[in-house]
């Protein structure tokens, strides 16, 4: 017992004297030492870079769409009456002036047959009215006539021998005084039988007037009636397809009823969305390719195209977009309203554009961005990006920073950030992409387009 604790206490001595040993130690270090402890290198991320590049592209875009008919009409009927037949059913092609459907015609027959009637007897009693009064009306009043003036003549005689007795004092004043009486009455007598003539003659002209009134309008009524019978058979006004039936047979048609509706198949036109900022470029289109996958048909116009381009105004609220028309002259005969198009608008060429290696931008929380080498560090650039164009995308570069001497950060643009330090792991003279970027060097000077059509 006695010598366990003798070893223990040993075991306490030895270790506390190690512990001291090891202070003591470390307190007396030269300070030389610590001075010795290499810096630390500053740290620098790996990158690639290449160039900027400007290559001349066919300006053009991309749209899907379909063709519709340029003729659209809804068919109806212009005056009410049963439904007698109907000679189309949906989805007939018919050619102008082809029966669609036939109203009964039997009232609109007789109201016609009644008013040619009437028109034939007016007719009748104006060549009689021309021709001035009825014989026993005119012999009427020249009879009177001569009787008043007879009667005037006689007046006149009696007045003149009532004077020379009245002179000789054969009858006394008062027989003067009745002849003279006499003869004014005779005046007037005859006064009033010429104007009765007159009367009669003017009368005659008046219902000679009224007379030519109604004849007039009995023919527009004639003429009404002839338009509303040949308006019970309604026809195609042009060739077409008809698309559906509005009425069926034995319905009553009131005037203004759809009967039914039809597009057109001798002219079409193609109907396509696409961006907005195209709108003013449409004066200036060069070309228009059309694909149709279904029939494997392809069309292409290259002249007045202007005339052909329509723009619907309203754009697509939701896109931005706005529908072009665009007519398509003698269309081929397989081709009908509803079928898909593929088309590319060409607008010509654009010279020079400024354009990117695709694996250089990157998308970040300031949108759309590359990096370049400034004094060994990275620096950002923001830009806009538009279409790529083998493994190039085009942008706008509206800071000015970029130009064709631009150490443009590719391999690596991912993981730097502003102010980083860089340094190159890739020559100056093997930038890669370098053979595209000598391609697109090449088609300024040949002019040639090495570029695809750009993507929708």
């Amino acid at each position: 017992m006695m010598m366990e604790n003798y070893i223990r206490k040993a075991n306490y001595i030895l270790g506390t004297s190690l512990v001291l040993f090891t202070l003591l130690f470390s307190s007396c270090a030269p300070k030389e030492e610590k001075s010795a402890i290499p810096e630390k290198k500053a740290f620098a991320l790996p990158v690639q870079v290449g160039k900027v590049v400007y290559r001349n592209i066919a300006d053009e875009v991309r749209a899907v769409g379909n063709i519709e008919a340029e003729q659209r009409v809804t068919i109806t009927s212009e005056i009410r009456g049963k439904i007698v037949r109907i000679a189309v059913e949906e989805g007939m092609k018919v050619k102008a002036d082809d029966l669609i459907a036939q109203i009964d015609s039997r009232e609109y027959a007789l109201t016609l047959e009644k008013l040619r009637a009437d028109y034939s007897a007016s007719q009748e009693e104006y060549k009689k009215a021309q021709g001035g009064l009825r014989p026993e009306d005119k012999e009427r009043l020249d009879a009177k006539t001569r009787a008043a003036q007879s009667s005037l003549d006689l007046a006149k005689i009696e007045l003149k021998r009532t004077k020379k007795l009245v002179k000789e004092k054969v009858v006394p004043q008062s027989a003067l005084d009745s002849a003279e009486d006499k003869l004014r009455q005779a005046q007037e007598g005859l006064i009033a039988s010429k104007a009765e003539k007159a009367a009669g003659m003017k009368s005659r002209a008046e219902d000679i007037e009224k007379l030519e009134s109604e004849i007039q309008a009995i023919r527009k009524q004639v003429a009404v009636a002839e338009l509303n019978l040949s308006k019970v058979n309604i026809v195609a006004p042009f060739e077409g397809v008809i698309i559906s039936k509005e009425i069926e047979r034995g319905a009553i048609a009131d005037s203004g009823m759809a009967i039914v509706r039809m597009i057109g198949s001798s002219r079409l036109k193609a109907v396509l969305e696409m961006p907005q900022s195209y709108r003013n470029k449409l004066k200036k289109l060069k070309a228009a390719r059309f694909l149709a996958k279904e029939l494997g048909l392809k069309i292409e116009y290259h002249s007045n195209l202007a005339r052909l381009v329509r723009v619907i105004p309203d754009a697509n609220i939701f896109s931005g977009n706005i529908k072009v028309q665009i007519d398509l002259p003698d269309p081929n005969p397989a081709m009908f309203p509803g079928l898909t198009l593929e088309g590319t608008l060409n607008f010509g060429v654009r010279k020079k554009v400024l354009h990117v290696p695709a694996v250089s931008l990157v998308i970040s929380e300031k949108g759309t961005v590359v990096y370049i080498v400034k004094d060994k560090k990275a620096h950002l650039v923001p830009v806009k990006a538009f279409k790529e164009h083998d493994d190039f995308v085009e942008i706008n570069d509206f800071t000015h920073q970029l130009n064709a001497d631009t150490e443009l950060i590719l391999r690596g643009s991912g993981a730097v950030f502003p102010g980083a330090n860089v340094f190159l792991t890739n020559p100056k003279a093997e930038t890669p992409l370098s053979s595209a970027s000598k391609g697109s060097e090449l088609s300024k000077v040949s002019g040639k387009t090495p570029a695809k059509s750009p993507k929708t």
